[in-house]
């Protein structure tokens, strides 16, 4: 399934937003969460939703695929829905 979501525009959207809080923008670390917008990706490519993706990818490199608050979140799925 083709989506258009690509990975600059999903790195880029957790960059602005930093739902990690890696503090990234402050230290100009542009490319923080290129891994995890490359793995959102594959997931969306093999039929995930966004929601579904982005949440199963941040709690695998951030939480060691245990719960979190999704509400993280929010602001980037927001922006990457508004482009």
């Amino acid at each position: 399934m083709l989506s258009r979501y690509r990975v600059e525009q999903i790195s880029g959207a957790l960059f602005e937003i930093d739902p990690i809080n890696t503090c990234c923008r402050e230290n100009d670390c542009f490319d923080e969460y290129d891994y995890v917008a490359e793995a959102v990706t594959e997931r969306l490519a093999e039929g995930l939703s966004l929601d579904q993706a982005l949440v199963e990818e941040v709690s695998k490199s951030f939480f060691d695929g245990a719960r979190f608050d999704v509400g993280r979140l929010t602001l980037a799925f927001k922006l990457l829905r508004e482009e």
